[in-house]
């Protein structure tokens, strides 16, 4: 999406802030280019060696300083909301153990750790992270990874939020076609293997929506009966609009986490991690407690997750492109 260049020095330069009033300052940044420490493209794998170097940047040093001094001068002019809008999962994810995406935060471990100290070290509240990439839909707290006084369950020593949105057409990073039923399965795996992770859906195509004002903010995912329905000629009035709201999410100014219960207690699709304690059914937390063999689904560019999932919840270990 073309824009306005930011500086007249720079041309590569996309990363920039908007300030909206006391209400909230947005704050985009370019995690994908900007002079970015190298990272996984599904072939260059040493990044696994790489991801707990202290200097490794994600930002290059001066994004990375511009975006701390950004954070605490929100703070200072006394803006309620700090939304943080930029391209990839900033959460931990694993599975059964393992890093699943290195082309991610995992990726570089240091630099996220150093983006909660300024975060907890100047008192910065209501931080929002809005994330993309992964094709699939993820709700965090945000925590500090296996910090031990975080509470998954009340949301106790969360920093913040992180909102995780789906692809609006590319294949699921699940698997392609993959059905909510056999999404919800490798779901599980997720929430229960990621404590600040509250809800994971990996199924529906769609979009979400954020509304705030000076003492809420609102999430809600949609998700998209058919991507492909079209009714000729295009305009407005044929808009396809068959979607249905899958999960709806609140904060409240000052808590820094999500509103308990998460999501209002149910959502219409996915796996909330209430539902691992709710369940009637057999939690799976493995592949291998599912009762079949893992394969994989990755992708040669930077733009899906690469997870160890069940065969039967996939149709075929295949490369995805945006």
């Amino acid at each position: 999406m073309p824009i306005r260049q930011v500086t007249p020095d720079d041309k590569l330069r996309i990363w920039r802030n908007f300030q909206i009033g006391k209400l909230l300052d947005l704050t985009m940044l370019d995690t994908r280019q900007y002079d970015r420490d190298i990272t996984d493209v599904g072939y260059n794998t040493v990044v696994d060696s790489l991801k707990d170097e202290e200097g490794r940047s994600l930002m290059g040093a001066e994004q990375e300083a511009w975006f701390y001094d950004t954070l605490s001068e929100s703070k200072n002019r006394q803006a309620i909301w700090r939304i943080v809008g930029q391209q990839i999962v900033f959460s931990q994810l694993l599975l059964g153990g393992s890093v699943v995406d290195f082309d991610a935060w995992d990726g570089y471990r240091k630099n996220r750790a150093r983006v909660f100290d300024q975060i907890s070290n100047n008192g910065i509240s209501n931080t929002i992270i809005l994330a993309g990439d992964s094709h699939a839909n993820w709700v965090s707290d945000l925590a500090r990874p296996n910090d031990t006084s975080y509470n998954e369950l009340t949301g106790d020593g969360a920093f913040g939020v992180e909102f995780g949105g789906t692809a609006v057409t590319s294949a699921s990073s699940f698997g392609t076609d993959i059905s909510p039923t056999s999404a919800d399965v490798i779901s599980r795996l997720f929430v229960t293997d990621n404590a600040e992770l509250q809800w994971s859906e990996g199924s529906f195509r769609g979009f979400f929506t954020i509304t705030v004002d000076p003492h809420t903010l609102n999430a809600t995912f949609y998700g998209m009966n058919d991507i492909c329905k079209y009714i000729p000629p295009y305009n407005q009035a044929n808009a396809n609009l068959d979607h249905l709201e899958i999960a709806n999410f609140v904060v409240k100014a000052g808590e820094n986490k999500l509103s308990r219960p998460v999501a209002g207690g149910a959502v219409t699709a996915g796996i909330i991690k209430a539902a691992l304690n709710t369940s009637s059914t057999t939690i799976a937390t493995s592949a291998s407690a599912v009762g079949t063999s893992a394969s994989t689904v990755h992708s040669d560019t930077s733009s899906d997750i690469s997870t160890s999932i069940p065969t039967s919840t996939a149709k075929s270990d295949e490369k995805f492109r945006n």
